[in-house]
């Protein structure tokens, strides 16, 4: 019966399709030029081929066969390797047959063809070794693979190596098809001439040996499967590759040969091994000299050795033993490279070679190593080192071959070669994880170790080998192998423990006790019980006693550093407690973990800074005080003493250790009631330490201090016993002591200065009881002699620390009255003033008088002065010349700091506030950025901790009067070029308005939205912005203008407007911007005091350059004048003329504010209209002469300035300027413009032209006044005070300046050069040339201003008492008819009328001009004068 096959969907169909096409465009892409392209398509196709395997695969394939679409040689291995990996991991996907035969077909095609490519025939192997290594395709594989090898036809190479591989990847697979492949090759090898094909078949045949064995070990396929079923076949191949291919000329052949007959050893018959074999290790043996790579000797020797060891073939080794450790010896000694496995895996078997004859010739082995070790050859003796270690490791040696090695090993301990080092330490290792020593004979081996690990690293001298990894020194191996008994080997416990402690006061194991106490801690706390029975600190020859390692291990704890050594050592001070005492068990238990806490953190930090290593100093001398008084025992501390004593000289070249040991003889000596000891020991201390060393003159006066806590009268008379032996004068006059004269004096300057600092630490540590008496005795006794004797500096700096230590011990007794401290001071202040004094001297210097002035009774204020003089005088100049601030630098501002407070602190009174800002006022504006950062750094300080202290009596002062002048010299501050110091600058603005609050009952928790916008800006200030910091000194400005009463007010301003002369330009145009501030909240309240105000500015703002500040001071009078307008212009108006730049640039200013410009100009108009505008007053020659009026020419000249910046801009514009002072030495900014106030000119345009052109006429042939008025509130219009630049003033000149600044405003371009012209005529103005130029500029009016004309007229025409404004009326109104009025005829009637009015005038001048004005009314047409 046939059966239907089931229909596909057309949708099946269609993405079968798509996936076709998909794959066919894949495989038409493989072979494409670019390698990203190739390897993307194949990847793809690996994609597809895990989902769809059998369809890939075939369309793989028939691309690949089919004649139109054969790619090239390289796309075919690309696409085999593909398949390759599509069948490794979909192998079991795959069930269709045929698929697999035709793949088979043609892989197995190109692996016997000889002319296909290498790379492809090594994609067909791929593919077949893909394909066996599925069970499921495997038999198949196999069996083409078989038929390949025809009985005496010899198989291709391709065919071989792919066999091999097969039988490595499949051992189930291909075992049942192996012993019928042995039985091929044996008829096939005879004929093998190809040495590439022997060398496919050699190592063919060692993995179908590997196979096979593997498979009996496993027991499958076949349970049953065991050797002899293939000792025939192999006897057979192992006979032929011995007499034909071993003897090959080709090293390959014998290499590959050599190996496959190492694994068909184990297949042989014994018969047949017992009689090649010894043929076999003959010629491997002779081989060793020729080989470059020896491991495949070396591996198949090990092999056979295995296979006649296994076999009992004893006998025929003997033969062979000794020649067989000596060739392998020499491969011993070749060190490994990690770079080159097979030097490693040669390495191997060498051992494993080792081994397996040590365990069946021991006495030949152990008498070849012991041969070895004994050679003078140091790489022998590390070959024999490391054989010795793999052995003992392994457990083949005997316990009697174990110590003839031991014996064997004593000899090398004295041996300096690095290897010989390095491998010993590795035998050590397995010698104590073998548990093959006991304290007596491992002693000698530990020793060994510290001994090296204590060694310094030698540099290299050559590159470092591979085989020492991390290129490792001796001494850090054997700290490493050290740490590796002690923590992971117990057999190695009872050698260390307590052997290692012998070594903790050895010196010269110094540097490896890092390790040793390390070592120690842990097997100190991890002790058995049985282990602690016996007592163990019983002192030489045994380990060293309690008092002894309780001093070393205190001080090696007290250099943080790494923590190594400082942790391991109160480690093992916690693991010794109940050998040291049992008293101290459970106070130990509580303290040294609280160390150990505080040791670890400062691990954790790095660097410790100064203040916390004296902490932990402190803290380390704390707890040998406190065990001291736990134990309770005269004769434990006088042991503890003599141990400290006897370890000085531990610290010969470790001075911060000699350092600490001797503060802690000082807690030893305080702590013991003997006092021939505490005697004796002094002096002894006193002798020992090294004066010369700064660090152990402190260290000493330490000790002395602390001693004295119980001895004080004692350690004094010692003091002075001391101070008698310094004394260069108490020596004999020898010859040879003159010689040594200058040493002597140098060596007693240092004993001096160990001596001060002593009385410096005993009045420190010293009972209060006992204090007072002593200071007031013999301290200051001594000391006063040291400083009225002293010519060494160094003995003055000791003095220095000395002054402070008394004066901060007598704070203790609040009612003592140290008599010497006038004297102390001066002698600190003329230290101070010393040229050269070194930064840290200085800060010594300041830290002194901090103490003395912290004393009782207060400082006077002769006293105080003299000491912030001082101080500010030696600290703040340096910062001027330091690029760099040093850290001592720092701490002398910061001493500086301190005593400031401490002076505040001790009188805070408004007084003692009062001088210490006097003095820091004038280093508030140094020009070194630095000293004004330190000294406002320094103001707010002494600011805040007056305002911190303060206190309110009835006795004391009830006002605060330094508020303004604090907050005056602090507003240039606020804008100063440094970010720091305008920040320090406003925090003390705060604390002055917070001072003054407290004293006008505010309480300190106050709220207050003004102060709290200060803390705003406080925070803000230091921006870069320069608008907004302008905005935040407003902000300041604004505040301060609230908190201040009108009195204050007043002073303030008297005060501030000295910073306008600030030499940083930004600090004095933020005092203007303050100001300004000022005079705009609170300008209407200073009406009687604007020529104060003005007076103050005009007179710094002549001295000011800066152009910002020059602004903004006259914007700040803009803004008083506000408030104040007439009174502002009545005083600006009898400032002398020509006025100077402030004045003027007030004037334009006004002009910028429409309002105030239309004020400024109506009371102008009135000076002028209202005013005489000159006198006549007679000379010597009885003839007269015409003098101007100070009130309106003042009043033109106001007017000029006040319009000045009103005009309309004339490109290359001169200007005649002399009366008019000028900074040409900054560019001019673009020109601004005011359309309102331009507006307000234009529109009294005819009235002020009217005003001028009569005043004008007046002028001509008046001269300026040589004065100028008294005042505004003077009667008398002449005080004849001398006008300066008078010389220079031309009322006419003035007159047509300001005419051409109001012309240029209504923009007549060409009257302004006519008048520009006019101005610079030297000519004198005689009245014909007025007529002249008034007819000029009228014609000229007429055609540029027509509008204005008509009104011009209206102003004229009215009655003028002065000749010369009649001339100038009717001057103007006949040139108006000759103009013909500019078109305007309606106004030729009232001109002519009055024309018509002057014809009857008394002057001469006027009538002519009025009959020359009707004259030309006569000359106009018909028409016109209808």
């Amino acid at each position: 019966m046939s059966t239907a096959k089931p229909e596909i969907s057309p949708g099946k169909m269609q993405v079968k399709e798509k996936e076709r096409g998909l794959v066919w465009g894949l495989l038409e892409s493989a072979g494409d030029n670019n390698e990203g392209v190739r390897q993307t398509v194949a990847g793809s196709l690996i994609t597809l081929g895990h989902k769809h395997p059998g369809f890939v695969l075939s369309s793989i394939h028939k691309f690949i066969s089919s004649p139109q679409t054969a790619p090239k040689v390289q796309v075919q291995s690309i696409l085999y390797n593909t398949a390759e990996n599509i069948v490794r991991e979909c192998g079991e996907k795959i069930d269709d047959k045929e698929l697999i035969d035709t793949w088979t077909d043609a892989a197995v095609k190109l692996l016997t063809l000889p002319s296909v490519a290498p790379d492809l025939q090594e994609a067909a192997s791929g593919l077949m070794v893909a394909l066996g290594s599925n069970p499921k395709h495997c038999s198949a594989v196999m069996e083409t693979l078989v038929g390949q090898i025809q009985a005496g036809t010899l198989p291709s190479q391709s065919i071989a190596e792919t066999l091999g591989a097969l039988a490595v990847v499949n051992v189930k697979g291909t075992v049942p098809f192996i012993k019928v492949l042995l039985g091929l090759m044996v008829q096939c090898l005879p004929s093998v001439k190809q040495d590439n094909l022997k060398v496919a078949l050699a190592m063919m045949l060692s993995k179908f040996c590997e196979t096979i064995q593997e498979a009996i070990a496993n027991k499958e396929p076949d349970p049953d499967i065991s050797v002899e079923a293939y000792m025939t076949e192999s006897a057979a191949i192992f006979e032929i590759l011995v007499s034909l291919w071993l003897k090959s000329s080709n090293s390959l052949v014998r290499q590959e040969t050599i190996v496959c007959l190492g694994h068909m050893s184990h297949l042989l018959p014994k018969e047949k091994l017992e009689e090649l074999a010894g043929l076999v290790v003959t010629t491997i043996l002779s081989l060793y000299r020729k080989a470059s790579s020896p491991y495949s000797l070396t591996f198949s020797l090990a092999l056979i050795t295995d296979a006649m060891l296994k076999n009992n073939l004893t006998e025929g080794m003997k033969f062979h033993v000794d020649h067989l450790l000596g060739c392998v010896f020499n491969q011993v000694c070749v060190i490994p490279n990690y770079s080159e496995p097979f030097t490693v895996k040669n390495h191997y078997e060498v051992l494993r070679c080792y081994e397996l004859l040590a365990k069946h010739f021991p006495e030949n082995v152990m008498t070849h190593l012991l041969q070895r070790l004994e050679n003078a050859s140091h790489m022998q003796r590390v070959g024999a080192l490391i054989v010795s270690k793999h052995l003992v490791n392994s457990k083949t040696l005997t316990n009697s071959h174990i110590s003839n090695l031991i014996s064997a090993l004593n000899p090398l301990l004295s041996d300096p070669n690095s290897k010989v080092v390095k491998s010993f330490t590795q035998v050590i290792v397995a010698l104590c994880h073998n548990c093959h020593l006991d304290a007596q004979s491992g002693a000698p081996f530990i020793t060994y170790l510290v001994k090296h690990s204590a060694g310094v690293s030698t540099p290299q001298t050559r590159r470092p080998s591979l085989a020492e990894p991390d290129g490792e020194s001796v001494s850090e191996v054997s700290r490493r192998v050290l740490h590796l008994l002690a923590t992971t080997v117990d057999g190695a416990r009872p050698l260390l423990w307590p052997h290692l402690l012998n070594f903790v006061c050895t010196p010269e194991y110094e540097t490896s006790l890092a390790t040793t106490l390390g070592c120690l801690a842990h097997l100190a706390n991890n002790s058995k019980p049985e282990e602690d029975k016996g007592p163990l600190l019983t002192g030489p020859p045994g380990p060293p006693t309690a008092h002894v390692l309780l001093a070393r291990l205190l001080v090696l704890s007290c250099i943080p550093g790494d923590g190594t050594i400082g942790t391991a050592a109160l480690t093992l001070l916690q693991g010794l407690a109940p050998h040291v005492n049992p008293q101290v068990v459970e106070p130990w238990s509580q303290h040294l973990p609280q160390l150990l806490a505080t040791l670890q953190d400062f691990t954790s930090k790095g660097d410790a800074e100064p203040s916390a290593m004296q902490m932990w100093h402190d803290s380390l001398r704390d707890f040998l005080a406190s065990t001291i008084i736990n134990i309770n025992s005269e004769e434990f501390t006088i042991n503890v003493g003599v141990a400290q004593m006897d370890q000085l000289h531990l610290y010969d070249k470790q001075q911060a250790q000699l350092c600490f040991l001797m503060s802690l003889i000082g807690v030893t000596l305080k702590h013991m009631s003997n006092k021939t000891f505490v005697a004796t020991t002094l002096d002894s201390l006193f002798n020992a330490t090294s004066h010369k060393s700064a660090v152990e003159r402190e260290s000493l006066a330490l000790s002395v201090g602390t001693a004295a806590a119980s001895h004080t009268d004692l350690v004094l008379t010692h003091i002075d016993m001391w101070l008698k032996t310094a004394d260069p004068a108490k020596k004999s006059l020898s010859f040879f002591n003159l010689i040594k004269q200058d040493t002597r004096v140098e060596e007693s300057s240092w004993m001096r200065a160990s001596i001060v600092l002593c009385l410096g630490q005993i009045s420190t540590l010293a009972p209060a009881n006992v204090i007072g008496s002593r200071v007031d005795g013999p301290i200051m006794l001594h000391l006063l002699n040291i400083i009225n004797s002293n010519k060494s500096e160094m003995v003055n700096e000791a003095v220095l620390h000395a002054i402070s230590n008394i004066a901060r011990a007598l704070t203790r007794l609040p009612d003592f009255k140290l008599r010497q401290r006038p004297l102390l001071i001066t002698h600190l202040v003329n230290t101070s003033r010393s040229e050269g004094l070194p930064h840290p001297v200085l800060a010594s210097v300041l830290q002194a008088l901090r103490d003395l002035a912290a004393l009782e009774p207060q400082l006077n204020v002769e006293e105080r002065t003299i000491i912030l003089q001082a101080g500010l005088n030696a600290t703040l100049p340096r910062f001027s010349q330091a690029e760099n601030v040093d850290p001592y630098l720092t701490k002398c501002n910061a001493q500086l700091s301190v005593l400031i407070r401490t002076i505040i602190q001790k009188d805070t009174n408004p007084a003692t506030l009062d001088d210490v800002t006097t003095l820091l006022q004038s280093w508030t504006v140094a020009p070194a950025e630095l000293i004004r950062i330190k000294s406002v750094e320094l103001l707010h300080t002494a600011l805040r901790t007056y305002y911190d202290h303060l206190t309110f009596t009835i006795e004391g002062p009830t006002n605060f009067n330094q508020t303004c002048h604090l907050l005056a010299f602090l507003t240039p501050r606020l804008s100063d070029p440094s970010s720091q110091v305008r920040t320090q600058a406003v925090g003390s603005v705060y604390m002055v308005l917070r001072i003054a609050g407290r004293y006008n009952g505010q309480t300190p928790d106050h709220a207050d939205e003004d102060l709290e916008l200060l803390k705003t800006a406080e925070e803000q200030i230091s921006v870069d912005d320069p608008q907004r910091i302008d905005n935040l000194v407003k902000d300041v400005g604004t505040v301060i203008s609230n908190k201040l009463t009108f009195v204050q007010l007043r002073s303030f301003l008297s005060c501030v407007v000295v910073g306008l002369q600030d030499k940083l330009g930004e600090s004095s145009s933020g005092v203007a911007l303050v100001i300004t501030i000022i005079f705009t909240l609170r300008g209407h309240q200073l009406h009687q005091h604007i020529k104060e105000m003005l007076d103050s500015i005009y007179t710094r703002l002549e001295k000011v350059s800066h152009k910002e500040t020059r602004k903004r001071s006259v914007e700040a009078l803009t803004r008083l004048s506000a408030h104040n307008l007439n009174l502002v212009l009545d005083t600006m108006l009898n400032y002398p003329l020509p006025y100077e730049s402030g004045v003027s640039g007030t004037w334009r200013n006004l002009g910028h504010d429409p309002k105030l410009c239309e004020s400024a100009l109506e009371h102008l108009k009135q000076i002028m209209e209202r005013t005489q505008l000159f006198t006549e007053q007679p000379t010597a020659t009885e003839s007269t002469v015409r003098i101007a009026t100070l009130p309106p020419l003042s009043a033109i000249c106001g007017l000029t300035e006040l319009i000045h910046d009103l005009r309309t801009p004339v490109k290359n514009e001169q200007e005649d300027k002399d009366w008019e002072t000028l900074d040409v030495s900054e560019p001019e900014e673009e020109l601004q413009t005011w359309p309102d106030s331009q507006k307000i000119i234009s529109e009294n345009f005819p009235s002020l032209t009217a005003l001028l052109l009569l005043s004008y006429g007046s002028y001509v042939g008046v001269v300026a006044p040589l004065h100028q008025t008294g005042g505004t509130n003077s009667k008398s219009a002449f005080n004849f005070i001398p006008n300066r630049g008078a010389t220079g003033l031309v009322p006419t000149k003035i007159v047509l300046q300001c005419l051409k600044s109001l012309i240029d405003v209504i923009d007549c371009k060409s009257l302004s050069v006519v008048l520009t012209n006019k101005i610079r005529d030297e000519e004198e103005d005689t009245t014909e040339i007025f007529l002249h130029s008034l007819s000029e500029v009228t014609a000229m009016l007429v055609h540029e201003a027509p509008k204005h004309i008509e009104k011009l007229v209206n102003h004229l025409d009215s009655h003028h008492a002065y000749e010369m404004q009649r001339v100038t009326v009717a001057a103007v109104f006949a040139q108006l008819i000759a103009e013909k009025c500019g078109g305007n005829y309606e106004l030729l009637e009232s001109i002519t009328d009055g024309l018509l009015s002057r014809l009857n005038d008394r002057s001469v001048h006027v009538r002519r001009l009025a009959v020359r004005g009707l004259a030309n009314f006569a000359h106009l047409q018909q028409n016109q004068v209808s």
